[in-house]
């Protein structure tokens, strides 16, 4: 292999390559801009849509009480302020462009470290990659994510084969460092470089002297300079590490974890000999890549060290702290297409290399119509969500007269309520008097600071309203003990429950002269 991939092929065929990518350019725009508006938003989502609301500094602060850095929430921020609108179809569309780009940048990696025909399968396999399309529909930072780490891996390459070009180093830093303010899993990424340049100073693999290099040492440590303004808040996150919901691993995690790649869903519902097979056929592929890596300097191996590492790092480290969330995993999941794509190059029969694909493509088709139609664990690991909170809203938004009032019993509806609370009808957060005190501004409450008391409200049987009604907005089916007595004093006039809620109204008999006595007896 030269130092980097020649494109001086023959002219008929750099043009059937070009229509192959602007091809799988175009349907990958479409898939992750289809449908992009129609889900409504989901816990994580209305965190973020609360957030950039702050200025910059602001987004500084609350960040470093939740559990992600500052970057994409302050890019998301400067979108909205560019637009004039926090509209889903401006902020994620962010996240589809972004996703798009990385399939782009993927096409671009392979084709530098393997073959045309690589290229174009590992082009194709990531458009249809489902988990890459539910990520690239949504306000959260993993589309971006993959953009830096898919971006720096390729920054990575191009100095492993020209170290003299100090450019590419300078790229490295900017992404790495982005990548680190986006997501703190990126670390994994820097780790696979560095395990990547280590072992290429093996005998066995040229005694490539990258990892000795001053200008590498000066780039990483640009690199730590650079995150010195973070490293605070990022201690105290680590400090108070460990989100409850989070499930502990088992020996079902790691094929579950393949599986909602491809399907997003876990795939527990198969067979079991087909649920085993595919990670078994997957790890089986990574090994063929690294058996058979002939590309100098092996880079090909790079892009099955990304594949495996952080899935296993974060696996083991989870018997620790369960810290083991398929979307956390978003950069390996964004390598699985390239690296099946590098080892199905190396069949050489083509029919046998057609039908390989066509069956992984078969099985990401399958796996988009769950995105598409909501039918996934991506959003809640123990069961599968049904979130119709934008028709809920959208049904209040018409019946809601002007003084009326809509209480929600958590922050998450708090803020998908302010959200699609389009006439601007006073909203109140419930606090049970149990908790002993409100919410405070930390963690996933965070954006709740520029709340006023005035938001919150602990008695419900003392509430009142200015025209006598008030809206409760509650989740449908809840444990036992969770759930909010209503006050007697609230007759319910209509009810409507639709996925994963309930919205009620009720009128607040005697809080208004001429109250039905009928119906406030």
């Amino acid at each position: 292999m030269n130092d980097i991939p020649s494109i001086a092929v023959t002219a008929p065929r750099s043009h059937a390559i070009g229509w192959w990518i602007f091809a799988i350019v175009s349907v990958s725009t479409v898939l992750r801009f289809y449908l992009l508006t129609n889900a409504s938003i989901w816990s994580d989502e209305g965190f973020t849509l609360e957030l950039i609301a702050y200025p910059l500094a602001d987004i500084w602060t609350l960040s470093g009480r939740d559990v992600h850095p500052p970057l994409f929430y302050m890019l998301l921020h400067g979108l909205v302020a560019l637009t004039d609108s926090n509209g889903l179809v401006w902020t994620r569309g962010f996240s589809a462009v972004l996703g798009v780009v990385n399939v782009g940048l993927g096409i671009w990696l392979v084709r530098v470290v393997s073959t045309p025909r690589a290229a174009i399968t590992a082009g194709l396999l990531l458009a249809l990659l489902p988990i890459a399309v539910r990520y690239s529909q949504d306000v959260r930072m993993y589309a971006l994510m993959g953009v830096e780490l898919t971006g720096a891996t390729l920054a990575l390459v191009y100095w492993v084969l020209k170290p003299q070009k100090s450019s590419y180093l300078v790229m490295y830093v900017l992404l790495m460092v982005s990548g680190l303010y986006t997501h703190y899993f990126s670390i994994f990424c820097a780790l696979s470089h560095w395990l990547y340049l280590l072992l290429i100073r093996l005998p066995a693999y040229g005694r490539h002297r990258g990892i000795e290099r001053p200008q590498w040492w000066l780039a990483n440590g640009v690199i730590a300079l650079l995150y010195l303004p973070w490293l605070s808040s990022a201690f105290t996150q680590l400090n108070t590490f460990g989100v409850g919901w989070i499930q502990p691993v088992s020996g079902y995690s790691l094929p579950s974890a393949i599986w909602k790649f491809l399907i997003v869903n876990d795939g527990r519902g198969c067979n079991a000999f087909i649920y085993w097979l595919v990670p078994i056929v997957y790890g089986v592929t990574g090994g063929i890549v690294l058996w058979q890596d002939r590309s100098r300097y092996a880079v090909q191996t790079l892009i099955g060290i990304c594949s495996f590492l952080t899935v296993m790092v974060v696996f083991l480290f989870s018997f620790y702290i369960p810290v083991f969330v398929e979307r956390y995993l978003f950069f390996s999941a964004v390598m699985m297409p390239l690296l099946v794509a590098i080892a199905l190059d190396k069949l050489r029969n083509r029919w046998g290399f057609v039908m390989a694909v066509g069956v992984l493509s078969a099985v990401e088709v399958f796996g988009l119509s769950h995105v598409y139609s909501q039918q996934h664990t991506m959003n809640n690991p123990y069961r599968m969500a049904d979130d119709r909170l934008a028709e809920l809203m959208e049904d209040f938004n018409v019946k809601s007269m002007s003084g009326d009032v809509l209480v929600v019993s958590d922050a998450y509806l708090f803020y998908a309520g302010h959200f699609y609370n389009d006439k601007h009808r006073k909203l109140l957060l419930h606090f049970s008097s149990s908790s002993g005190h409100r919410p405070i501004a930390s963690g996933f409450s965070a954006p709740m600071m520029k709340y006023g008391d005035d938001t919150y409200v602990e008695s419900l049987d003392r509430l009142e309203t200015a025209t006598g009604r008030v809206w409760w907005l509650d989740y449908a089916y809840k444990k036992p003990g969770d759930e909010v007595d209503l006050p007697l004093r609230w007759h319910s006039i209509t009810q409507r429950v639709l996925g994963d809620n309930v919205l009620g109204l009720y009128e607040i008999c005697g809080s208004v002269p001429g109250d039905s006595p009928t119906r406030c007896e």
